[in-house]
């Protein structure tokens, strides 16, 4: 029975173009991640802006017996109140339409 002898790998080496391929690869994938997240942000900041300047906000607290729907209808009477349910929902990140008495909500 004979018994294999360990093989030493030797290290990798790399000649002045693989060093350069590998710094320029490095610096390319650093700039397009760079780019997305740049993207990313403008595009949030430009809607969370628009969003801002549209709209205006006020503080009520939900009184015993209001709904979503009630609360829609009284505070922006002359718009569609499912629409103002879903901008109130959104300005107070409500996921379902549970509001409780005494609940204090941002409303449009």
């Amino acid at each position: 029975m004979s018994t294999l002898a360990p093989v030493a790998i030797a290290p990798i080496r790399l000649t002045r173009r693989g060093r350069f391929l590998v710094s320029a690869l490095s610096f390319i994938f650093m700039l397009a991640i760079s780019a997305v997240s740049l993207v990313g942000l403008a595009t949030t900041g430009a809607k969370a802006s628009n969003e801002e300047s549209n709209t205006s906000t006020t503080k009520i607290v939900v009184a015993p017996g209001e709904t979503l729907w009630t609360i829609a209808a009284r505070v922006n009477p002359e718009i569609d109140p499912r629409a103002v349910i879903e901008q109130i929902k959104d300005l107070n990140v409500i996921e379902g339409s549970s509001i409780y008495s005494g609940q204090i909500l941002l409303v449009p």
